[in-house]
């Protein structure tokens, strides 16, 4: 669990976690030096023998991947669970997604989720997923649907993943993406094997003013290095020109966004113009 100043959050994020009904787990605390209150709420749980290390970083790292990467080091379990500071799980999260492992022989399993506010209310959605029922496909055909231009597995918390096939995945590359890094380790996961999908929402994702994603909107980071990404996947996948079409026309929507500044807006056309000739 990587954590910065979601100290509102944490008991109910941790008591999602214990609560899970799989109980071999080890969980491993990450605290990327938060300035709130943060580390005194955490250390209330450090006796809890499920806690495997609590580790408070001395100066912020300014990237989620960076605390990812240590993360994965740390981790010694078959598989792994990035549970986000600020989310909320239901008990059978973990459970379930292994059984969606292991019956399906895949390297990731995701579920759906639903979408709160800071006060734990839930909220619409601007997207909605493109699933309503459960399934399990190919890797590099899931990449090439739903990951080459845009990031369908948009929040960390409602994944489980093999931890064998994430060591295999260059973590200095993703933390170069400080908004968008998360699509690009799914994509690099992706390739290594199957994709399952849990249509019920085991999962509460948290929206609030605070969230990395949004101030990475307004400066359309997400978006330029959304195209850096693309660029990288297009050499794993067969991009169909249908497909670039549509992924070119949903990045103009995404520019055009009120949320999205007009240097930011002016700096995502640069980014994306390359694709357009």
């Amino acid at each position: 669990m990587p954590n910065y100043n979601h100290a509102p959050y944490l008991k109910e994020r941790m008591d999602s976690i214990l609560a899970q009904d799989y109980c071999n787990i080890e969980l491993i605390v990450l605290d990327d030096a938060s300035t709130d209150n943060s580390w005194a709420v955490l250390q209330t749980y450090a006796d809890d023998k499920r806690v495997k290390m609590m580790v408070r970083g001395e100066q912020n790292s300014g990237n989620t991947f960076v605390q990812w990467k240590k993360g994965l080091e740390a981790a010694t379990g078959e598989y792994v669970w990035i549970a986000e500071s600020d989310d909320v799980a239901e008990p059978t999260l973990v459970s379930c997604l292994i059984k969606e492992i292991e019956q399906n022989d895949a390297v990731v399993a995701f579920s759906n989720s639903v979408l709160i506010d800071s006060e734990g209310r839930e909220i619409g959605r601007r997207h909605k997923k493109p699933w309503t029922q459960d399934f399990s496909m190919d890797g590099k055909d899931f990449v090439r649907r739903y990951l080459l231009g845009y990031n369908n597995i948009y929040n960390a918390s409602a994944v489980l993943f093999s931890r064998e096939a994430a060591l295999r995945v260059d973590m200095d590359q993703v933390a170069q993406f400080k908004a968008s890094g998360d699509r690009l380790f799914w994509i690099e996961m992706a390739m290594q094997g199957r994709v399952a999908y849990i249509a019920r929402c085991l999962n509460r994702f948290r929206k609030h003013a605070h969230k990395v994603s949004n101030n990475a909107e307004s400066r359309a980071q997400n978006i330029i290095e959304d195209h850096a990404i693309y660029t990288i996947a297009k050499q794993k996948v067969h991009v169909r020109p249908i497909d670039k079409w549509r992924i070119l026309a949903y990045h103009w929507r995404a520019m055009m966004r009120s949320a999205v500044s007009k240097e930011g807006r002016l700096q995502a056309m640069k980014a994306w113009r390359a694709e357009v000739c």
